[in-house]
């Protein structure tokens, strides 16, 4: 099914696989001639695709259609992500192909962990992820998000997995393979992760919502809402289907308000109430109720999206060098004075010794 390793196209050298969703498969792969680093993600929807001779990628017969426009809208997102500026915080897509028979995005390598192990790993040590922590990842979403949105792309699945953090502390939003041109559907399976998605991801037929509630940057902010509340709270709320369901059959929304849950789950670290309150309000049922765009959330969290993202391990300010104390230098004492009485006086004791010389010879 995977591509064999050591494999080599279009100037590329395939390593291990990194990760295998529905709809495609990642490897490590590196530059043939500079050795550079990359992660490459082929389209490969396995309900409906299959691999022959040769490595080609072929559609089931009873898949082609939904086959080839996934294809035409792999490759169209791809392209669009190139040719994003760069921007803190969002993996670099470098370029887009067609091979096999099907169509490949080579991405920037990304080494480091996902956020979901780093945040247990934090937990377990520390009890909790410190502010700066949780305000350095937030910063570098709402960069990568604004940037997204800006060409009319929803990222579509932002959870914990698809947010890599660099050695250096650096978020970075990865993955995106579900991603879709706002206000238009890819006639694909939706693709989300139900724990994070917003309601309006879920199918209509479930939900009995109308097609006038649409995706768009505030479904990405919900899901970027309900991570925030997962690092601050250490726990989820419920998913917007089962809040949902609730409340349509009590009128009673069950989400509890994350300082709630902070206090529920003996949460001693203190976060500012901005971030809680910016919680809350992405984390809102509906899409008119949310924040809109990520402008928006840095302007409630008092977060500046043109301003460099702070590393966590960096002091907001540099602390001030102690003086180096110094002996103070004796105060050098005044001769030319001295040296002027020595010599007034012997020059009165040559003129006396001259004038006694003067009468003994007289």
């Amino acid at each position: 099914m995977h591509l064999p390793k050591g494999e080599t196209f279009a100037g590329y050298v395939l390593g291990d696989v990194l990760g295998q969703g529905g709809f495609g498969i990642t490897y490590r792969s590196r530059n043939r001639e500079t050795g550079e680093r990359f992660a490459i993600k082929e389209y490969f929807p396995a309900d409906y695709a299959d691999r022959g001779p040769n490595n080609a990628v072929s559609p089931t017969s009873e898949g082609r259609q939904l086959f080839h426009m996934g294809l035409e809208a792999f490759l169209q997102e791809a392209n669009l992500l190139r040719d994003l500026p760069q921007q803190q915080g969002l993996m670099r897509v470098r370029a887009a192909f067609r091979k096999h028979g099907t169509a490949y995005c080579v991405m920037e390598y990304i080494h480091g962990d996902p956020l979901d192990r780093m945040m247990a790993r934090m937990i377990d040590a520390r009890g909790s992820v410190p502010p700066d922590l949780v305000t350095t990842f937030l910063h570098s979403m709402l960069n990568a998000l604004d940037a997204v949105h800006d060409v009319g792309v929803v990222h579509r699945d932002m959870k914990p997995a698809n947010v890599m953090i660099r050695k250096d502390g650096q978020p970075i939003l990865i993955d995106f393979g579900a991603a879709r041109l706002m206000g238009k559907s890819s006639g694909l399976a939706s693709m989300f992760t139900r724990k994070y998605a917003a309601i309006e991801q879920f199918p209509a037929d479930k939900t009995g919502l109308t097609g006038s509630i649409q995706e768009g940057p505030w479904s990405d902010l919900f899901a970027l809402s309900v991570i925030l509340y997962e690092m601050v709270s250490q726990s989820l709320p419920p998913n917007a289907e089962e809040r949902w369901k609730e409340k349509r059959a009590t009128g009673r929304d069950p989400y509890v308000p994350v300082r709630h849950n902070l206090k529920r789950n003996r949460v001693q670290e203190k976060y500012d109430d901005a971030l809680l309150n910016a919680i809350d309000l992405g984390c809102k049922l509906l899409p008119r109720d949310r924040i809109r765009t990520a402008r928006d959330y840095a302007r409630l969290v008092g977060i500046d999206l043109h301003g460099a993202v702070p590393g966590p391990d960096r002091p907001e300010r540099e602390p001030r060098a102690k003086p180096v104390s110094r002996p103070r230098p004796r105060p050098k004492k005044k001769t030319g004075g001295r040296k002027a009485s020595i010599l007034v006086l012997l020059l009165i004791l040559i003129v006396a010794a001259a004038v006694i010389a003067y009468g003994i010879l007289m």
